[in-house]
């Protein structure tokens, strides 16, 4: 996994974003943010490489705050294990 020193003050932004509001896709958090979406998706996929993030496997999302499940139109990320182990001093 890449040193949370080495990642940008953006991408220790999105990891943060996804450690609070849970998985989320590309379109919603660039939203939140009010970044461009490629940029974003760019973001998302160097993150996945370094060890930070991983894809959401299924159909449908069980999303903190929604009533009924979510069915996942997009490519949803959520924090790898070993990058939530890190997080909790944080």
């Amino acid at each position: 996994m890449k040193d949370w020193d080495k990642l940008d003050s953006i991408e220790q932004t999105l990891v943060l974003d996804i450690k609070e509001n849970g998985a989320d896709c590309a379109k919603f958090i660039s939203r939140r943010h009010g970044l461009e979406l490629r940029a974003v998706m760019d973001m998302l996929n160097e993150l996945e490489k370094a060890g930070w993030l991983q894809r959401v496997k299924g159909t449908f999302l069980f999303k903190r705050g929604f009533r009924k499940p979510k069915h996942m139109n997009h490519t949803y990320y959520s924090l790898t294990r070993p990058a939530t182990l890190f997080l909790r001093g944080k």
